[in-house]
């Protein structure tokens, strides 16, 4: 890992010119929580999550620590331990950009959230405000303590201890950059105001190009971090109807990757970075405008996502939009095409596991890296509409996040370590998802 890695071609290689196919797993519903894996509200947010707690009579601060103590337990040491034992040679960190505030300028952003009908409007553009203050005022992502950083220092120590590397993929941006609720800054409530205003407020773009531009200074030594992720999933998805981004949004999309780019290189540091299209990271062509190598100033050690669930594992299948490249055959036009490594950032949630060992298989086989989603949820096993378990391990006990009483209780915070979690029992699932074949 010392020597960290670069894109030659179509391929990631090591300082020995040797091909490095990272696969690994995210650590989702740890950093930014998501209701579909809660075992309960498929529907419940992060946020959502603090108002219903709040609603019950809890201070500000005392859910502040409900939500430390769930980042202190959910990943450990002994989690990284467990993944490097079965073969994978790097993780997936989903990050909230909240982590990157100091407490005090969380407050603010919990304005937003706790604020009522038209209050919420005013706290949002006040928030949005201190946003660019902070970035004018050299304030923000500037403390060696916030969470953030402290955060992945640990993890660094862990992966490095086991010889695996770390991908930073920052899956909510300020603003957010869709309509998909459990992936969004949601704050709002509300997403016919706010639900897509990284692309309309710039005070939001800027203040993402500040937090990368200071997790690279930070971290452009470290060579176990081996990719920035710089934007989860742009896409546009009014009424559940998914639709291209405008001209405008693809525009500002392209032109943000090119500034966080340069704002990267220029301090020396030449870490791969993960760029996603369009439609949940996959079309990197719409409403005429492209991101492409040759569109961005500096072109070097760039890899280009693609995310896949449940699809079609034909290596000649191609999307009706080659510029899409959800369907490998697309996906392989497009690295031969441009010249350029991909990544599959996210893949899984299957239990038809013949399918899932074909995706993994054939992916592998055209040279792309993946990892799977997720490596642990709050429950899988005993929701009705599975037949068997998708994920590798699963949270004990009565899991329920939107009990209430487990928070209270701190039974929650138990259940979620890895030594009270049950490790997916089914040996076809492990032979699916083995990273050796």
């Amino acid at each position: 890992l010392s020597t960290g890695l670069k894109a030659v071609g179509k391929k990631i290689v090591n300082s020995d010119n040797e091909t490095v196919l990272l696969k690994g797993v995210n650590v989702g519903q740890w950093l930014i929580m998501e209701g579909f894996m809660s075992g309960s509200n498929g529907n419940m947010t992060q946020s959502a999550m603090k108002r219903k707690l709040f609603s019950t009579g809890k201070s500000r601060a005392e859910i502040e620590t409900y939500f430390d103590q769930y980042r202190a337990n959910f990943i450990t040491k002994r989690d990284i331990d467990f993944i490097a034992s079965k073969g994978y040679n790097c993780i997936r960190v989903p990050l909230h950009y909240e982590l990157f505030l100091t407490d005090e300028q969380r407050e603010k952003r919990l304005d937003v959230i706790y604020a009522d009908g038209s209050a919420k409007e005013t706290a949002y553009n006040n928030y949005k405000s201190n946003l660019q203050n902070w970035v004018n005022n050299n304030t923000l992502a500037s403390s060696a303590d916030i969470d953030g950083f402290q955060i992945i220092d640990n993890l660094v120590n862990w992966c490095k201890a086991n010889n695996i590397y770390i991908i930073l993929d920052m899956h909510a941006v300020p603003g957010t950059v869709g309509d998909n609720v459990p992936i969004t800054d949601e704050m709002m409530e509300d997403f016919s105001f706010g639900g897509r205003d990284y692309f309309y407020d710039v005070k939001n773009r800027e203040a993402l190009h500040t937090i990368w531009d200071k997790i690279s200074e930070r971290y452009l030594n470290e060579k176990t971090i081996c990719m920035y992720d710089l934007i989860n999933e742009p896409h546009h998805r009014p009424s559940g109807s998914l639709v291209d981004l405008t001209s405008t949004e693809m525009t500002r999309l392209k032109d943000s990757y090119n500034t966080m780019i340069n704002n990267i290189r220029s301090n020396n540091d030449e870490t791969l970075i993960l760029l996603q299209g369009g439609d949940f990271g996959n079309d990197y062509l719409s409403s005429g405008i492209s991101i492409y190598p040759s569109d961005l100033d500096n072109k070097s050690n760039l890899v280009f996502n693609l995310h896949r669930y449940r699809a079609n594992n034909d290596k000649t299948a191609m999307n009706a939009d080659t510029d899409n490249i959800g369907l490998l055959g697309s996906a392989a036009a497009f690295s031969n095409t441009h010249n350029v490594p991909l990544f599959c950032g996210e893949t899984g949630l299957d239990d038809d596991y013949n399918r899932l060992s074909e995706n993994f298989k054939n992916m592998s086989d055209l040279g792309i890296g993946w990892t799977l989603w997720t490596f642990k949820t709050h429950t899988d096993r005993n929701d009705p509409q599975y037949t068997s378990n998708r994920i590798p391990l699963d949270v004990g006990g009565n899991n329920l996040w939107d009990d209430l009483q487990q928070w209270e209780d701190g039974t929650l915070f138990n259940n979620i370590k890895f030594e009270n979690c049950e490790v997916n029992p089914i040996t076809a699932f492990w032979d699916a998802i083995d990273p050796t074949k």
